[in-house]
């Protein structure tokens, strides 16, 4: 298959249904107290949850990708300033679809994402929901999540706000 299937979504499942071809995959991920590789006042902070993804890709007959769509889903992933997972938390949590279309089929610099749904959402027990993106942004071609083309709904990651910066506030 061109480009290659990711092998986190491994196994893969691949059917010929007519003239192309479908492969299905999927992820599960658990973690407890993991770095997430952000420090805030000089401590690690870390991560305790669970996150989904189904994958699935459509391909001609000759193998090269022609649209992807990927259905990932994370819900309260707790964050700490401890290795044990103890004392203050913020909650991050999201859910979301991104769909690719290759506008020349298998090029991955060509193909183009928009992702929908409640991407990711902070929440600081006393001050409610301090980061939000939800809503559609549609990305330029080998762009991604670096410059919309077209976004709609809350997109706080484009707004200046900083979500680290909003962690570390939670948190200390």
């Amino acid at each position: 298959m061109t480009p290659t299937l990711n092998p986190n979504y491994a196994p893969w499942t691949c059917v010929l249904t007519g003239a192309q071809i479908t492969c299905n995959g999927y992820e599960g991920l658990a973690y407890t107290n993991e770095p997430i590789g952000l420090q805030c006042a000089g401590q690690d902070v870390y991560v305790t949850g669970t996150q989904q993804s189904t994958f699935i890709r459509w391909h001609d007959l000759d193998g090269r990708a022609l649209k992807t769509s990927i259905q990932t889903n994370f819900t309260s992933d707790r964050l700490t300033l401890s290795a044990t997972g103890q004392g203050p938390a913020v909650y991050l949590s999201g859910g979301w679809h991104k769909h690719y279309v290759y506008v020349v089929p298998g090029d991955l610099t060509q193909r183009v994402l928009t992702e929908t749904g409640s991407a990711l959402k902070l929440r600081v027990p006393g001050d409610g929901v301090t980061f939000r993106d939800a809503g559609t942004v549609t990305y330029v071609p080998d762009e991604e999540y670096e410059t919309p083309a077209v976004a709609h709904g809350i997109h706080d990651r484009y707004s200046g706000a900083d979500l680290d910066a909003l962690i570390c506030d939670g948190l200390t």
